[in-house]
């Protein structure tokens, strides 16, 4: 079983707009080119959130139109810039309906739960996990009899090292620790938000962070900052209750971020 992870997309409206410089819509078609012409078929593909970066319908339809070769399995979790009931108006076949404002998901890929976690906070840059999302997610685990699972996030639950990153990072997280400590089942947590590479560990699980298919961040600093780094997607490969995982990029970088 392959899954391709895509995040922070950050598409806007407007075709030609770019984010610090950077083209974001254009980057995302550069990346799915990529990938096509150079990687295995994939299983499933994960979105960890931020879809757009102005919330517009329009945004997204254009999010699903690139992402049109992977329309039969998608699976999604919104970002801190995302819009929950327009991901569900554009992604209806895709996204779950049900009486919770939260969209999570749940799959299977061989001996592998795929539970997806919403941290979306409307209005805000940080993520928040609470008491409602880990009572979903502890029924999920106790139905479930997969030997292994994979959470997917946007905001990662540990600390990354970053003075300014880790102030917008994900609230509650010590909830969601304590769940994955007490569950050797999970081994895999993937995140976006960081917009770079990062690995931790949390109890039994390892957890990584993933580039953005747009523009990528530099963790160095107390505000802010660009780096001039390709854009991203990690490639995650399970074999019975094993997985192997890594980051692929873009050949070359096309465009650097402004930093002014």
């Amino acid at each position: 079983m392959r899954i391709l992870q895509l995040t922070d997309l950050h598409i806007f409206a407007a075709p030609n707009v770019r984010l610090k410089g950077i083209p974001t819509r254009e980057s995302l078609q550069d990346v799915v080119v990529h990938v096509l012409a150079t990687e295995q078929p994939f299983d499933h593909v994960i979105i960890t959130g931020d879809h757009t970066h102005d919330e517009r319908p329009e945004s997204y339809q254009a999010v699903r139109d690139i992402l049109a070769p992977w329309s039969d399995r998608l699976s999604q979790i919104p970002g801190n810039h995302d819009d929950r009931a327009v991901l569900r108006q554009v992604f209806s076949d895709r996204v779950a309906r049900s009486d919770s404002d939260r969209i999570n998901f749940q799959r299977t890929a061989g001996d592998w739960l795929l539970l997806g976690l919403d941290t979306h906070v409307p209005g805000e840059v940080a993520g928040n996990i609470e008491e409602r999302q880990i009572a979903w997610l502890t029924e999920r685990l106790s139905a479930s009899d997969q030997p292994s699972v994979a959470l997917f996030l946007h905001h990662p639950p540990v600390e990354i090292g970053s003075e300014w990153m880790d102030a917008i990072g994900l609230n509650g997280r010590e909830l969601l620790q304590e769940v994955v400590k007490n569950d050797d089942r999970i081994r895999l947590i993937c995140c976006g938000h960081v917009h770079h590479e990062f690995q931790s560990t949390i109890g039994n699980a390892a957890v990584f962070t993933t580039p953005s298919t747009g523009i990528q961040f530099d963790p160095a600093g107390a505000t802010p900052n660009f780096a001039a780094d390709a854009p991203g997607y990690r490639v995650i490969e399970f074999d019975g209750a094993d997985f192997e995982t890594h980051v692929g990029r873009l050949p070359t970088v096309k465009y650097v971020p402004d930093n002014d």
